[in-house]
């Protein structure tokens, strides 16, 4: 897994940071809440619980409203996380860099009005429950709106490994869309107690989501929603471009995904989100969906800031599959492989791995449902791998590991979690 944006991308630095149009201030209205509700695990739009062992944090209602709510039920957690992150050397090769580099990146970001006002209320959230106590001890001053910014703009200036894939059709139990998930990310120990399930209720047109994710996270890493729509982000390791203009945090972009998307063409509805939002790195993200109007029920999305090509994203479906993978498979790593060229990479291994195990497993009549998802997976898990995620996107069953400290999810490590149920409109 390659290293930290560190120097390469500090010298890079350019732009301004974009943010709300003149006339789009946002109103932030104080959530009444009392100790009592917060100590039981209760605030007015959200509530954290503890389900299979797995923290479940659900909110609702407008952004601020469940930022705040967000800050308010997880405020410990959210300042750990973002001073492991962003106030260590965890991630940068001297913690200085956070301030001289991170941050100053973090401006070329552009983040909606929604996004604005679900962090500020994370931010009031935290205020509110810790006061004095707000403070990013490695960082050395209180929490502020930046360090939030530069927390849910990680994924974006540090890289990660990740693997994903899709099964459908004939090789699958029912001819449902399965699909498996692991998140690999630096061995962080603070990020193992914290890993939990944040869902999001329905609001107006947006539909209802949930994300596999950490405190004070309001984008998407690994997401479902309420029409079976599934989505995963993946890394791809191309030489660095030179940083010029205004981005959107990537995560971000999923998000943007799972609160539109339903379970009808992936490429018609996911091309106007991504072409118009640019991205500082390159991406692979897998979209998956029980889709059943003749179109690919996955696609890889090889997504990057190059807008003088294809408007920055290229679509990969099962027709492009390498010889010797099924098209009603489609396998996703830290590559492109329509893009651009397919290089030799430490990681490529799991591509292949991938593919292999889901051929082999259901080469003989064997169709895919847990058990072979489940392998498949392990067979691709590294020491770095912090969660595994396998669903059955027709039904939503929804099954959920978590690693521990350098210590690779197993088969057992799974569990069964309600998302239907969750993602029901209450």
């Amino acid at each position: 897994m390659k290293g930290t944006a560190k120097t390469g991308r500090g010298l890079a630095l350019a732009a301004t940071l974009l943010l709300l149009l003149p006339g789009c201030a946002v109103v932030q209205q104080l959530v009444t809440r009392t100790p009592k509700a917060v100590e039981e695990g209760k605030c007015a739009f959200g509530t954290f619980r503890r389900v299979e062992g797995v923290g479940v944090l659900t909110l609702w209602g407008p952004p601020y409203q469940r930022g705040f709510a967000h800050g308010c039920l997880m405020a410990p957690a959210v300042l750990e996380m973002v001073d492991v992150l962003c106030g260590s050397d965890l991630l940068l090769s001297n913690r200085k860099d956070y301030e001289r580099v991170i941050l100053p990146l973090v401006e070329s970001f552009r983040f909606e009005q929604d996004d604005e006002a679900e962090l500020r209320g994370i931010l009031d959230g935290v205020r509110a429950q810790l006061g004095a106590s707000a403070v990013l001890k490695q960082i050395g001053r209180p929490l502020e709106l930046k360090d939030l910014k530069a927390y849910n703009t990680a994924g974006d200036w540090y890289r990660q490994a990740c693997s994903s894939f899709a099964a459908w059709g004939s090789r699958t139990r029912d001819g449902h869309v399965w699909v498996g998930r692991n998140f690999d990310f630096l061995p962080a120990k603070a990020f193992f107690p914290h890993q939990m399930i944040i869902v999001h209720q329905r609001a107006g047109a947006k539909r209802a989501w949930a994300t596999a994710s950490a405190p004070g996270m309001i984008g998407c890493v690994t997401g479902i929603n309420d029409a079976g729509v599934f989505t995963a982000v993946h890394d791809v390791y191309l030489p660095l471009r030179p940083i010029e203009g205004t981005y959107v945090p990537r995560l971000l972009v999923l998000r943007r995904l799972m609160e539109t998307c339903t379970a009808r063409d992936l490429a018609a509805q996911a091309l106007p989100i991504l072409e118009a939002r640019r991205q500082m790195f390159d991406n692979a993200i897998l979209l998956a969906a029980p889709v059943r109007d003749g179109t690919p029920p996955a696609i890889v999305l090889e997504y990057d800031g190059d807008f003088a090509k294809a408007k920055g994203v290229t679509v990969r479906t099962p027709a492009d599959n390498e010889k010797g993978l099924d098209p009603e498979f489609l396998t996703c790593t830290n590559h492109f492989r329509k893009r651009a060229k397919p290089g030799l990479h430490v990681l490529d291994y799991r591509q292949f791995l991938l593919r292999r195990v889901l051929t082999a497993k259901t080469a003989h009549g064997e169709k895919v449902g847990l058990d072979i998802a489940q392998k498949a997976m392990g067979a691709v898990r590294l020491p770095i791998t912090v969660y595994s995620v396998v669903a059955d996107l027709d039904t939503l069953d929804f099954w959920f590991a978590r690693g521990e400290f350098l210590t690779p999810p197993h088969a057992r490590d799974y569990v069964q979690l309600p998302m239907k149920r969750w993602l029901a409109t209450p």
